[in-house]
């Protein structure tokens, strides 16, 4: 039996699931950059930005579903917990710190100006998974640091759907075969 509590140091490890999930994702993109960049040599700017929502999209549920999963636990009554519904926000804001501390760390890299390039990739290639929606919001720097507040998006949506038994897929489920039934009673 897993024993659950609400000091601070078992909230941080929990945020820090966020934090390791990101990660992950910053590691498929990066392992599957290169074939993208090969396929795509001559217009590979819109390939990168397509294969970035691509990463996203496979990202997002491993974030919303471990967190619904956290947010069921932690709502038990034998836990004594009593979450408010918003604690995944709490909880994706502590995953997020030492993404942004990363990223802070290589904007502030000063590399001679022939390396402008690579410093620019570098921290392109961190927020690899957001990489589509820092450059759709403006593509400079403050705006991939800005991005990861996508990441607290889905950590709270994601907590606040488990802590209201809310089941994304069941509700796509029910909806489709309510879709379907109306479709087939019309014919």
């Amino acid at each position: 039996m897993i024993i659950m509590d609400n000091k601070l140091s078992s909230q941080i490890k929990r945020g820090l699931k966020i934090t390791t999930n990101y990660l992950l994702a910053v590691i498929v993109f990066a392992v599957f950059l290169m074939p993208v960049l090969t396929i795509f040599e001559n217009n590979n700017e819109p390939a990168i930005f397509v294969y970035s929502i691509i990463i996203f999209l496979l990202m997002v549920p491993t974030i919303y579903i471990e967190m619904s999963k956290l947010a069921f636990k932690e709502k038990r009554p034998q836990y004594n917990i009593n979450p408010s519904p918003f604690k995944g926000f709490y909880y994706g804001f502590i995953g997020v710190v030492p993404l942004i501390l990363i990223l802070i760390v290589l904007f502030s890299l000063r590399l001679p100006e022939d390396f402008s390039t690579l410093h620019k990739r570098l921290y392109q290639g961190f927020s690899g998974p957001l990489y589509w929606f820092a450059k759709s919001i403006g593509n400079k720097p403050v705006h991939y640091a800005i991005s990861y507040v996508l990441l607290i998006l889905m950590a709270g949506l994601g907590y606040y759907a488990g802590h209201k038994d809310f089941y994304l897929i069941a509700f796509i489920r029910n909806k489709l075969g309510k879709l379907r039934k109306s479709k087939n009673q019309n014919k």
